[in-house]
């Protein structure tokens, strides 16, 4: 395809401007002159805009970079012109969707578990379709799609790879809250660690509730359980990532290659920057298939459904570790994919905090 315009926003205005107003009174006028539907159907689109809404920068080699970068290889794949308005926040992004859909954005991606009722409400009013983040229950044909992630089973595949490598025998999982899609990993990530190393000592830790962009903070609990002992840390912190990798750094600096710690990332690729060295492993989320359906959708009259991204069609899987792991370690990876893809292997799905916490205690009694 030919070059596909990409254009980001930044502070978003809030206020009704001339342009909305005139994008508003065509948008009635078509209403008028157009013929209605029969009651349930669903009118089909020809999508030449999209957009994608992301709580922080879409440069973060994590959650917000690997949404926008999948949207924009689908664009570009499908001719199709994608906006990104990025660092939005959490507060009521009300005022950028509405932005959006006077730009003339078809379909609105909306990039965060935290926008799950905000969206679904603009998508009733407006009339604009929106895809959100977990929550199947908004599903509403025409008007709102879901995205949910079986990143359970591909963290599974993590916790076997980080069972298999660690040396101390002592492995840590450090999160910055308490989300489904976290709770989700911990969970496949501590089955999985207990498959294949039952003996292994796990640490759980936290940074504090929504602390997904501080760094300081991730880097100083890091520190801690590097103290502990533990060689292999997953970590789900989005750009608090950069301080987990910062502290691992420091504490391999004056270390043989032997005695160095690792780091499993979660849904971006970090092989290309800094964390290259120590990085063993990530968790990678794929939604370009999702997107690519949920654009198919709009245009046939179908949209309003829930896609599932797992191990089988590859919407979640693991990195090719960018350092050396032992032949063992890759068999026993590629071994359990099979397993989960066959469901030999049930992975438990547990997104709610406290059944969380209650099924790590199971695997990994605390002493």
């Amino acid at each position: 395809m030919g070059t596909v315009p990409i254009r980001s926003l930044s502070v978003p205005s809030t206020s009704f401007t001339p342009r909305r107003h005139l994008a508003l009174m065509l948008a009635l006028a078509v209403l008028l002159v157009s013929p209605a539907l029969p009651s349930g159907a669903v009118a089909q689109v020809e999508v030449s805009s999209v957009a994608i809404v992301t709580p922080a920068s879409r440069t973060n080699q994590g959650w917000d970079q690997q949404g926008v970068d999948n949207l924009v290889a689908v664009g570009a794949e499908t001719g199709v012109a994608v906006e990104v308005a990025e660092n939005a926040g959490y507060d009521d992004i009300t005022p950028i969707l509405l932005d959006l859909a006077s730009d003339g954005s078809q379909l609105i991606v909306c990039h965060a578990s935290g926008y799950q009722t905000v969206c679904p409400d603009f998508a009733v009013m407006e009339e604009v379709p929106v895809v959100v983040i977990e929550n199947p229950g908004a599903v509403l044909a025409g008007r709102v799609s879901d995205i949910e992630t079986q990143a359970q089973e591909a963290a599974y595949l993590a916790g076997v790879m980080a069972g298999n490598e660690t040396r101390t025998g002592t492995v840590a999982i450090v999160v910055t809250g308490q989300p489904p899609t976290w709770n989700y990993m911990a969970v496949g990530f501590a089955e999985g660690l207990k498959a294949s190393r039952p003996d292994v000592h796990l640490i759980y830790t936290s940074v504090g509730e929504g602390t997904y962009d501080d760094a300081p903070g991730a880097k100083q609990v890091t520190d801690t359980v590097l103290a502990a002992n533990a060689d292999i840390v997953f970590g789900m912190g989005d750009g608090a990532a950069f301080g987990m990798v910062q502290s691992i750094r420091e504490f391999n600096q004056s270390r043989p290659v032997e005695q160095r710690a690792r780091f499993i990332d979660v849904i971006g690729d970090k092989s290309q920057g800094d964390a290259r060295d120590l990085l063993l492993t990530s968790v990678l989320f794929d939604y370009t298939a999702a997107y690519t359906q949920f654009i198919a959708d709009l245009k046939s009259g179908t949209f309003g459904s829930v896609y599932t991204m797992n191990v089988a069609n590859n919407g979640v899987r693991l990195l090719a570790p960018p350092i050396p792991v032992r032949p063992e370690t890759t068999a026993a990876v590629e071994a359990a994919r099979i397993a989960i893809v066959d469901g030999s292997v049930l992975v438990s799905a547990i997104g709610d905090a406290n059944g969380m916490q209650a099924r790590l205690d199971v695997l990994f009694p605390r002493t």
